[in-house]
């Protein structure tokens, strides 16, 4: 909830009118001006009309239900099926199809009937796609109090039956005749009412549709999705996120980088936002993505993480100041004047919603004070036990105020967490005032309702979904309203859109940067884009630029891109006083879009009007400069110059262009077309003569003339452009990222291995050595084999196999150099510590031929032993959550598979079990909760010695869990065999057995009793598993953190 009168939070992305000139407002989309005409059909179409009720979702393309009418004329000429315009209804087009149809009666007789149908989406080449709808179809009367004849349909639409209606209508007679009351000027009218289903196998623009976009749930990440949206939408918020300086952070660990990332692709990107690299930054593997958490546990960590991070930086202080709110803990005595009280910070409020029904009962419940008398009196210190009363005030509420509703609560009945589900109303707007201590200080305590976080589901799992109120002006009426005008706009756009034709326009500055051949890139060129009617003259066209430009005309020229059969595209002249009259769609010689260079006047010239043009004398030449040093074009402008000058008159020119002295000694070039540059020679020859069929647009390549040249790699700029025609853009993925979208590098199809090791790991911030590559599997996305360190061919091959459009290779980073690596073996284990208290993933090397002795000697090296341990270490295999020994050390690593449902796991051997006795056996341990298929926590050996006592092997048992006494005194002890739980008589005369723990004859099944099948009893511990219940991949569970 935010403060009703604080705009900087009540002001969010305005799903109305938007100011395009603000970035800070969140825009999406432009404002569209209405000239106030109505739309109406153009002449000679078919009208499409919508009746009264449905006037206020008209152009709502993402409604459930719609009606609209078709009038077709000449009826009784009518010979073949007609179309209705498209009604857009869930997203897809709805049209009436209606058509005579005849049929013989058991007469022979031919009657002629009136056929209409509802199609859906019937030009659709998908055949995935499905909607099921119910309609009436009706054919309108032309007399005033008649009801219109109808018929109603029901029907799952898809690819084979995307029609379905009446071949016979109505008889064309009765159709026809005046008496009947639906035919008027040989015309009809017909009407549907659709009402559809949400369709499946079809796309949403989320951007188009609602002008904001979703993110991406890795597994089950829904609860942080939810919040971070509701945090983006909270403005003061966003924009301390956007201020926090990251320019020196570590792209790969930064919390504040990643988030910003996150806010900024909302913002702009027009598809749903990915969250990974954000996990990334948290420290979180893949398993943690798939694993549900508590949203306002969630909430605590982050801002308490992004508080820590704002800490000394000029955004430091916004999470409580935004956040923050205050309350007075009290205790009040009765009888004498003495009070108790104790400020505390809030950041959320936790209200009770068992047995109330709204938010108010709530928070009367939370404010409601505690009587201390009997035996609970309050010890007043020296004026001793008093009766006295307990509770709390708020003496401030925050900015954005968290109200968390606690609809789990622990059930002592059936001993666990349980969902209540009851109704609870909260509202648009709350004034929380009678809650607030009374103070001289102002504090606002009015709300309104920003943003609902829910949770649908139980206690053991579920799914969070977000409603948002972006503006939280409650206008929600008005805004719907606005966007249905400037839809509206569009749709006549679309409609007229044969019309118009598109100008895509480019500056000179466009020019600037670009590395390649001619003077821009026609995929990657950011146009200034005009729609221009194409029966507008090229004068109306000229006004309309000098308007959006502020620039006269005759400080305008025009030159089209025009394709060369060479196969460049170089601007060319128009001859504006002979064309100025002639249609856009002429100029352009029908082409849609119309690419243009448009020269202006520099604005520091003093000119009022560009130099003069002669298109017989004069050419225009554009000029590059060749940096070879840093391997770089620069662009330095055009220049018209007279057919006839010479060569060496561009010289001076250039070297201005470049900064160079007058007289600097230049080469220069003729960029011809891609990966042909030519030397010029003849710098004392006409250019009309030298440069090959002189024309406007050609280009002029020069660098300085250095003897030092040829120490470079690319010392001409003939090598740099016979270089980049050899160049391809290749994207590198992480292989250890699933569905990782990876980065994109432009390299030479030349390079070796090493050399692309190295513009990766520069990239990548790391020794190209601590990188590993992987060739794709033959046309798939998927990282094959690893590729040798020692390859020696080229990147051309390495990427033969990828889809024709998208060259990929996979990498991932090591911690041992590559060649080393080559030599070793990977294996991925969990270590746990003697505590059983701390649990990771680790990653060892050790060698490929190496046992399992090598195994440990490695762990060894990555993990911390205990102080009064025994330093000795210990593989173990866990299959189903069920902790079994692991190999012995001798046993060969190349056997041992990591594959698959087994896991293995290193840990430190406890002193006690590093020598057994004959009557001491090693027996696992797991938890449970009354079914023993269910076990949780971390299993664990444990020594059982031969007729100890139960209680003695109970409290070593108890030191071992490190638990607290009351929460261990609840555990039942089980001996499970033959997974059935035999509990054990908790009796000081009972002692251990370890003839209990021997492996179990199977007496149904003898032929399974052999080696590995035996089943081999276990001790189980039986009591409630306190931790949150969550779905789990494996045995590993983790609280929420942010590790970064």
């Amino acid at each position: 909830m935010n403060h009703v009168n604080d705009p900087d939070n009540i002001q969010q992305l305005n799903l109305a009118t938007i100011q395009v000139d603000e970035i800070e407002e969140m825009d999406t989309q432009e404002e569209i001006p209405n000239d106030g005409q109505e739309i109406r059909p153009l002449n000679g179409d078919p009208e499409l009309t919508c009746v009264t009720q449905d006037q206020d979702m008209e152009e709502d393309e993402a409604r459930s239900e719609a009606t609209f009418r078709y009038t077709v004329e000449s009826v009784s000429k009518m010979k073949d099926s007609q179309l209705s315009p498209p009604c857009f209804v869930r997203n897809l087009p709805w049209k009436i199809m209606v058509m005579p149809r005849s049929s013989q009666t058991q007469e022979r007789q031919p009657q002629r009937s009136l056929g209409f149908f509802l199609q859906c989406n019937g030009e659709s080449e998908s055949s995935s796609w499905s909607c099921y709808a119910t309609a009436e179809l009706r054919l309108l009367s032309c007399k005033d109090g008649q009801d219109p004849f109808s018929r109603k349909i029901q029907h799952l639409f898809y690819s084979k039956e995307n029609d379905w209606g009446f071949s016979h209508f109505m008889t064309w007679q009765d159709v026809l005749d005046p008496e009947k009351g639906y035919i008027k000027d040989d015309a009809i009218t017909l009407e549907v009412h659709v009402v559809a289903d949400a369709p499946h196998g079809v796309s949403w623009d989320s951007k188009k549709h609602t002008g904001y976009v979703g993110l991406k749930n890795q597994g089950a990440t829904c609860y942080m999705n939810s919040l971070l949206q509701t945090l983006y939408f909270t403005n003061q918020l966003r924009k301390a996120v956007y201020k926090m300086p990251t320019e020196s952070d570590d792209s790969s660990k930064s919390v504040a980088l990643a988030l910003q990332r996150v806010f900024h692709e909302l913002q702009f990107c027009d598809k749903p936002v990915g969250t990974k690299k954000l996990t990334k930054s948290f420290g979180w593997e893949t398993l943690d993505s798939f694993m549900q958490h508590d949203v306002q546990e969630f909430l605590r960590v982050l801002l308490d993480k992004l508080e820590s991070k704002m800490k000394g930086t000029c955004v430091e202080g916004t999470v409580p100041k935004l956040f923050e709110g205050k309350m007075v803990s009290f205790i009040k005595c009765k009888n004498i004047d003495y009070t108790s009280k104790r400020v505390e910070t809030f950041y959320d409020i936790q209200l009770n919603i068992k047995g109330k029904k709204n938010i108010y009962e709530s928070f009367n419940d939370y404010v409601s004070t505690e009587i201390l008398d009997g035996d609970n009196k309050y010890d007043a210190g020296e004026h001793g036990l008093q009766e006295a009363e307990k509770g709390v005030i708020f003496s401030s509420f925050p900015p954005v105020l968290h109200l968390h509703l606690m609809r789990f609560q622990y059930d002592p009945i059936t001993d666990c967490s349980v969902k209540f589900n009851d109704r609870f109303e909260f509202y648009e707007k709350i004034s929380l005032g009678q809650y607030l201590k009374s103070s001289k200080e102002l504090t606002n305590a009015d709300y309104t309702l920003h943003a609902v976080l829910v949770h649908s589901g139980d206690n053991h799992g579920g799914h969070y979904v977000v409603f948002i109120n972006p503006s939280g002006d409650g206008k929600l009426v008005e805004r719907l309203q606005e966007e249905k005008r400037l839809e509206q706009i569009k749709r006549k756009e679309r409609n007229e859109a044969y019309l118009f034709m598109t100008v895509n326009v480019l500056f000179e500055d466009s020019f600037n940067g670009h590395q390649g051949n001619d003077l821009y890139d026609q995929e990657k060129a950011l146009y200034r884009v005009f729609r221009v009617r194409k029966q507008a003259s090229l004068l109306e066209f000229l006004e309309i630029l000098s308007e959006s430009l502020k620039y006269s005309i005759g400080q305008i020229r025009i030159w089209p891109f025009s394709l060369r059969s060479n196969q460049t595209c170089r601007p060319t002249l128009i001859e504006s006083e002979t064309d100025l009259q002639k249609p856009i769609t002429d100029c352009a010689e029908s082409g849609n879009p119309w690419n243009i260079f448009v020269e202006l006047a520099a604005p520091d010239s003093g000119l009022t009007a560009l130099p003069a043009f002669d298109k017989d004398t004069d050419v225009l030449l554009f000029f590059k400069l060749y940096d070879p040093k840093k391997r770089k074009i620069h662009y330095c402008g055009h220049h018209y110059m007279p057919v006839t000058a010479k060569v060496q008159d561009l010289i001076p020119i250039l070297n201005e262009r470049a900064g160079y002295p007058e007289n600097t000694d230049i080469i220069l070039y003729e960029e011809i077309k891609p990966n042909m540059v030519e030397k010029i020679d003849n710098l004392a020859e006409p250019l009309e003569k030298v440069l090959e069929e002189l024309m406007d647009g050609d280009i002029i390549v020069f660098q300085r003339e250095e003897k030092e040249n040829d120490i470079y790699e690319l010392p001409t700029c003939r090598d740099y452009f016979r270089d980049l025609s050899f160049r391809m853009e290749v994207t590198f993925c992480d292989k250890t990222v699933p569905n990782d979208p990876g980065f994109l590098m432009e390299l030479s199809q030349k390079i070796t291995y090493e050399q692309m090791a190295k513009a990766v790991s520069q990239r990548l911030g790391t020794d190209p050595y601590l990188l590993q590559f992987f060739k794709c599997q033959n046309y798939k996305d998927l990282p094959g084999n690893p590729l040798k360190c020692t390859f020696d061919g080229t990147l051309k091959e390495l990427v033969a196999n990828c889809k024709p459009k998208t060259k990929k290779i996979f990498y991932q980073q090591l911690s041992i150099h590559v060649n080393e690596l080559e030599n070793k073996k990977q294996f991925k284990c969990i270590w746990v510590n003697l505590t059983l208290k701390e649990e990771k993933e680790i990653i060892l090397y050790p060698n490929k031929n190496g046992t399992v002795l090598n195994l440990l000697e490695e762990a060894k090296k990555l993990v911390e032993l205990s102080e009064n341990g025994s330093g000795k270490l210990r593989i173990l295999e866990i299959v189903s959550n069920k902790l079994q020994p692991g190999p012995k050390e001798d046993v060969p690593l190349e056997s041992l598979s990591t594959n698959g449902s087994k896991i293995y796991r290193i840990e430190e051997i406890p002193k006690d079990e590093l020598n057994l006795s004959e009557d001491e056996i090693l027996v696992p341990v797991a938890h449970f909760h009354k079914d023993v298929f269910s076990t949780f926590g971390i299993p664990f050996f444990f020594k059982i010695k031969h007729g100890e006592p139960f209680l003695q092997m109970k409290e070593r048992l108890f030191k071992r869990l490190d638990i607290q006494e009351k929460e261990f005194e609840k555990f039942k002890f089980a001996i499970v065999t033959a997974n059935k739980p035999h509990f054990i008589n908790d009796s000081p005369d009972y002692c251990m057995d370890i003839g209990d723990f021997r492996p179990h004859q199977n007496q149904i099944f003898p032929l399974s009793n052999s080696g590995a099948n035996q089943q081999k009893p276990w001790l189980g511990l039986d009591h409630i598993n306190k931790a949150p219940k969550r779905n789990r991949i494996n045995y590993l569970e983790k609280a929420i953190k942010i590790y970064n």
